[in-house]
């Protein structure tokens, strides 16, 4: 489904320079092909960070999502022994502002996200 931009919210950190690749590489394509995954309660991003920050250079008012709800996601850190959670601890972090930082949460859904296909014309 098509999700406000704006209400999306950050569980960790991203990486500048991905953001700057992907948001050229969306504006030669012209196209969003990979929808954000997202918690269905806080419209946290499970996965999607980059494009999340994309969407928001590129002024999008929606972009495409599939919301999970993450009790029944698949959960672990990428740093363990430095992080160690569940999705509670990640929502509630996530909604006080206090992200994790990048490549520390990792998550795997029940199959793979659909390939989709947007023209950026349908997210302004």
């Amino acid at each position: 489904e098509l999700v406000e931009v704006e209400d999306l919210k950050h569980i960790e950190g991203y990486s500048k320079r991905r953001v700057e690749w992907l948001k050229e590489k969306v504006l030669k394509e012209q196209i969003w092909n990979k929808p954000l995954a997202l918690d269905d309660k806080h419209a946290l991003v499970m996965d999607g960070q980059h494009r999340m920050e994309v969407a928001r250079a590129l002024g999008f008012k929606r972009v495409p999502a599939v919301k999970f709800s993450y009790a029944d996601i698949e959960i672990w850190s990428l740093r363990p022994g430095k992080y160690e959670f569940d999705w509670k601890m990640v929502t509630e972090r996530a909604l006080s502002g206090d992200i994790y930082p990048y490549k520390t949460v990792k998550h795997r859904f029940p199959g793979d996200l659909p390939v989709i296909s947007y023209t950026l014309d349908e997210l302004r």
